[in-house]
């Protein structure tokens, strides 16, 4: 089962919190106790905590900046900073690719938060967007040498396989660096796309929410 990520890039914050609360804040409690008090990763930024149930995250600036799943799709582990920054590096370059076409993809959305970042202030971020259909949209400065202090991708590839340059399986992956310092391990998850994965919106049809 998941719960849909609220990140796309829309001014109209406030607005938009209150429709989401009002429409899956009763399933964000549903999942938050499947899942269990777990094993908690956190920073200023987000948390995520982890249990053989599942797994979610959460912003600790917009709590209803959330993205959880049940059952075995949830995937995760630590990983060094030379790792992380491995990783960034194949993020950057698949970015690049959606935003000169040369990538194609059902859909996607990454942002990723610095030392300091808000999605509500729009600041020391970078975010990109592109929903079915349309062209992809960026926003900040992405900052190749700099471990994020949360990044989140999410990933619909449709009827094509995942970019096996990237690394990272359909869903929603997402990146949490160590608390107070950027020297330690990261952690790495994903809430992958499963055939038993429950889409919250269509019942019927087991895949990822938008």
């Amino acid at each position: 089962m998941f719960m849909p990520d609220n990140s796309d890039f829309n001014p109209d914050f406030d607005a938009v919190r209150a429709a989401h609360g009002d429409r899956h804040g009763l399933a964000i409690a549903y999942i938050k106790k499947r899942v269990g008090r777990g094993t908690e990763y956190a920073n200023e930024v987000a948390r995520a905590v982890l249990s053989d149930e599942g797994g979610y995250y959460q912003l600790a600036e917009m709590p209803e900046e959330f993205a959880g799943a049940l059952g075995a799709g949830v995937l995760h582990r630590l990983i060094a900073p030379t790792d992380a920054l491995t990783l960034l590096a194949r993020m950057q370059a698949f970015v690049e690719e959606l935003l000169s076409g040369t990538q194609a993809v059902h859909s996607a959305s990454l942002y990723a938060l610095y030392a300091g970042g808000s999605l509500r202030s729009r600041r020391e971020l970078f975010v990109l967007d592109q929903k079915p259909g349309e062209l992809p949209f960026s926003h900040g400065q992405w900052q190749p040498e700099t471990l994020p202090r949360f990044l989140k991708l999410r990933l619909d590839c449709g009827p094509l396989p995942p970019p096996p340059a990237l690394g990272l399986s359909e869903g929603v992956s997402f990146l949490l660096a160590p608390q107070h310092r950027d020297d330690g391990h990261a952690l790495l998850a994903t809430l992958s796309r499963t055939p038993t994965t429950q889409d919250l919106s269509t019942p019927k049809t087991p895949a990822m929410i938008h």
